[in-house]
């Protein structure tokens, strides 16, 4: 069985990137399994693989393309994907991008030979079904994949019930919970020691962009550190927004409570000397940073943004159930969903919105109920669900069944 798992990048720090990287990685150890990755261009930080590594070297994109130039590189994939099926023998082609479901849909409709397609979606349906092309590609292309691969339960719900798409299943994504604890025990870099000494260490992973929320955050934090001097917030990412999250740091006079410290290849060593994880998101996929801080056992505050956190955190719930904010769930606890707006000003220019207020209200909170930390130090328990070894059996099972 050769199978072709295919993502836009290896970026390290890019959520696509790492769940390429570990479903190849895992796959490989499958008995009579051949694995190949392909990826359409090079990043300067790519997580490891240990497949046969496939390139198209595109160059990376420094914006969204225009409709036509998406038809024409579509067209140019497509072509160049149909080259590697037929020199690889590939029985199998998984999609993790959603730029290459359409060349791998085309491909399948090109081959004379059976060639199976996986649409693995990792982002919002909704938001993913916003673009007219997507909207094409659904009605046209997607019912011809042999199975449709959702990272959350209403995702599933949506792709059935809005779309109409059938052979539609579920699979999270996963994490090694034994590598997890194993690089937790790194050092931290000694430039950043000083900031773990001392005071009540919140984390948040995740790209500086709109859909991370941070400015949020930062804003909440500031009525936390009113009330606790000591406090800190590290930030671990980048993005287009730095600058804009860094002058806001600065007015809000926070510079000796919260540190950006940019892209870690090992978070874990960052999370396992913190006091809670504390994630603003305004949309997700399946927030894997989540499944991390959960494998190190700390506890989390999370926005109940629409698919994700409550999944992950909240088992109990059901995905549409309606909730009474703040919710303290089985796993962590969620605040009330922040609104798609940005606000880079300082309370004196704008007060603290309601969602802000509360968010801040529950980190408050934390630090002064101790009995909270106890209660939410059993993440490693949930985390196990989403362990490799579970998770990839159900990959398998689709690969061989579909």
């Amino acid at each position: 069985m050769n199978v072709l798992v295919i993502n836009d990048n290896l970026r390290v720090g890019g959520g696509t990137g790492r769940v390429a990287s570990n479903l190849a990685n895992s796959l490989r150890r499958i008995k009579d399994f051949r694995v190949f990755l392909l990826v359409f261009f090079k990043s300067t930080k790519e997580y490891n693989v240990k497949v046969k590594r496939l390139l198209f070297n595109e160059e990376t994109p420094k914006k969204a393309n225009s409709s036509l130039k998406s038809i024409i590189l579509t067209i140019l994939r497509t072509y160049k994907l149909k080259r590697i099926v037929d020199k690889y023998n590939i029985n199998t082609i998984i999609t993790v991008s959603i730029s290459g479901s359409v060349p791998a849909l085309l491909v399948k409709l090109m081959n004379k030979k059976k060639l199976k397609v996986i649409i693995s979606l990792h982002c919002r349906v909704d938001l993913f079904f916003e673009r007219k092309i997507n909207q094409l590609a659904v009605k046209y292309l997607y019912p011809h994949a042999d199975k449709i691969i959702t990272i959350s339960k209403i995702g599933e719900e949506e792709l059935k019930k809005v779309y109409k798409l059938k052979r539609v299943g579920t699979i999270y994504n996963f994490e090694d919970m034994n590598k997890n604890l194993i690089l937790a025990n790194q050092r931290i870099p000694k430039e950043h020691t000083k900031i773990f000494k001392g005071g009540f260490k919140f984390i948040n992973i995740g790209r500086l962009t709109d859909s991370k929320g941070q400015w949020f955050l930062i804003r909440a934090f500031k009525k936390v550190v009113n009330k606790h001097p000591d406090a800190k917030l590290i930030i671990l990412g980048e993005g287009e927004l730095r600058n804009n999250l860094q002058i806001l740091i600065n007015e809000l006079k926070l510079n000796n409570n919260i540190f950006l410290l940019g892209v870690q290849k090992n978070p874990f060593k960052f999370l396992k000397h913190s006091d809670c994880f504390v994630f603003s998101s305004l949309w997700e996929g399946l927030p894997m940073t989540l499944i991390e801080a959960l494998s190190m056992s700390i506890p989390i505050i999370s926005t109940d943004c629409k698919t994700g956190p409550r999944e992950i955190i909240c088992p109990e719930l059901r995905v549409n159930e309606k909730i009474k904010y703040p919710y303290f769930g089985k796993f962590g606890m969620l605040t009330k969903p922040f609104p798609n707006q940005r606000i880079f000003k300082t309370l004196n220019e704008k007060k603290l919105i309601e969602e802000e207020e509360m968010l801040a209200k529950l980190m408050i909170k934390i630090i002064e109920d101790k009995s909270l930390i106890t209660k939410y130090s059993n993440g490693l328990e949930r985390a196990k669900d989403f362990d490799t070894k579970n998770i990839i059996k159900e990959w398998e099972k689709i690969i061989l069944t579909s």
